[in-house]
């Protein structure tokens, strides 16, 4: 029992976790029909990484807006600590969904390094368990 109770509780803040940030606005929303890309700003790769895994529709009244941003750095005092002692975020990956510019979803996770083809492609994969089924 103990044993049973100790896998379960390791299953579950394992590693089963990305650590990204989900949000749904649209609770009674349960499949998306369609989705229109947006990807801002301009980025190559994140544009043909979402090309590869969807096929999107320029009629969609559904906009997956798409970003990534690398780089960012925090001069506050109050972080050193956590800069100095772990690995903190540098930058993000982004994917939300609107229609008629109302917020239907987000997902929002932290990076170390500049967004990656596979750091894309987890993203998108999350949305599309949520979303997409």
């Amino acid at each position: 029992m103990k044993s049973t109770l100790l896998a379960f509780i390791l299953l579950f803040f394992g590693a089963c976790s990305d650590n990204a940030t989900i949000v749904t606005f649209d609770t009674d929303l349960k499949e998306l029909p369609c989705l229109r890309l947006v990807v801002f700003p301009p980025n190559t790769l994140i544009e043909q990484s979402l090309k590869e895994l969807y096929t999107f529709d320029e009629n969609c009244t559904y906009e997956l807006q798409a970003s990534q941003k690398s780089g960012i750095t925090c001069n506050s005092n109050q972080n050193a600590p956590k800069k100095a002692l772990s690995n903190f975020p540098s930058g993000y990956i982004r994917l939300d969904i609107y229609k008629n510019k109302k917020p239907v979803y987000s997902y929002y996770k932290d990076l170390t390094h500049k967004a990656t083809k596979e750091d894309i492609q987890k993203a998108f994969f999350r949305l599309k368990e949520d979303m997409l089924k």
